[in-house]
């Protein structure tokens, strides 16, 4: 009798878009390296140069322009908030969306400089996943459904995508995946930035070494990884970056768990992040070791005390001037 098949992981389907070949014409961001060598001499635009090039080529097109960026906040909230690892609760986030959806969050107003659309995704911040220190976040096909979700952030087929998001709990969960990708003790990942009390960090190191231990047997994958110890927001984090190097759309990574949404992809395949950038570092030491660990280069040093979007929808003026020397340039059209 043959032996019975064994039924795929619902999580497959995203690690094989993640080990895709993404085919990446050179060529546009060759034109802008040419086009600045006629407006001065080599490095003389530096970073805004480096950011040119590379939206060039991951836009598939010269020259390169933002017209159509999209910020995309996902918020849940997680039950290890519970253990009081968080300076905020489940009501705050709820309140941040709403404030963003009516426009009158500062976010709103940066986004709107920018000219960024804000699409807020609520993944049922009412219900709160599972503590990771008492079981696994989310069942593979939650994780696998989630990070399907994410793929919405490209529907409305933005030139550059940045990411944020929102969540009690969500900088300890991130701290744990970290923990589980490259090792360390928990309180490295957890270090505190100066609005931690001694407290509070020592709640966050003990739940993210129970949620640890408790799933040890789990941790060599690094989707299985986001599923027992990440939440919602992040697993919809990891879809968007996966959507948008499939439809060629640069993506802009804001705080430290956006940045661990990336490291989960970059765990499985480095070569799958190559269409993000870090928009900057924050104050909490944990966010610049993930930057370094992912081999990125902050684009602005603003000391941000948190992630939440600031960052990158602050990135997207930034960006837009490094497309500006090539306003005059005939646009060629997306490569197909």
């Amino acid at each position: 009798m043959s032996e019975p098949a064994h039924e795929m992981s619902p999580l497959e389907d995203a690690r094989s878009l993640i080990r895709g070949s993404v085919d990446l014409d050179p060529a546009p961001g060759q034109k802008v390296r040419a086009a600045l060598l006629e407006m001065g001499r080599e490095g003389d635009f530096g970073r805004l140069g480096e950011a040119a090039e590379w939206l060039a080529n991951w836009q598939h097109r010269f020259p390169p322009r933002i017209e159509n960026p999209v910020l995309a906040v996902f918020a849940s909230s997680h039950g290890l908030q519970s253990e009081g690892v968080s300076l905020s609760s489940p009501q705050d986030t709820r309140a941040h969306v709403d404030a963003l959806r009516e426009g009158k969050a500062p976010l709103s107003a940066i986004a709107t400089q920018a000219g960024a659309a804000i699409r807020v995704f609520d993944l049922a911040i009412d219900q709160p996943t599972p503590s990771i220190a008492e079981g696994p976040a989310m069942t593979e096909r939650e994780c696998a459904a989630t990070i399907a979700y994410g793929f919405e952030a490209t529907e409305e087929k933005p030139d550059l995508l940045a990411l944020a998001v929102s969540g009690a709990g969500v900088g300890t969960a991130a701290a744990a995946i970290a923990c589980a990708l490259y090792g360390g003790a928990p309180d490295y990942w957890v270090r505190p930035d100066n609005q931690s009390t001694a407290d509070l960090v020592e709640r966050r190191v003990d739940v993210v070494s129970r949620a640890l231990t408790l799933h040890r047997g789990h941790l060599s994958d690094p989707l299985q990884v986001l599923r027992f110890l990440g939440g919602r927001e992040l697993a919809a984090c990891v879809g968007a970056i996966i959507a948008a190097r499939h439809q060629g759309i640069p993506v802009v990574l804001d705080g430290f768990a956006t940045t661990i949404a990336a490291a989960v992809v970059h765990s499985v395949d480095p070569k799958a992040i190559s269409h993000c950038i870090a928009s900057h570092v924050t104050r909490r030491p944990a966010h610049e070791a993930a930057v370094e660990r992912l081999g990125l280069q902050p684009l602005l040093q603003l000391e941000f005390q948190t992630g939440g979007g600031l960052g990158s929808a602050t990135a997207i003026g930034l960006l837009k001037t490094a497309c500006a020397p090539f306003i005059a340039e005939p646009a060629e059209g997306k490569a197909t």
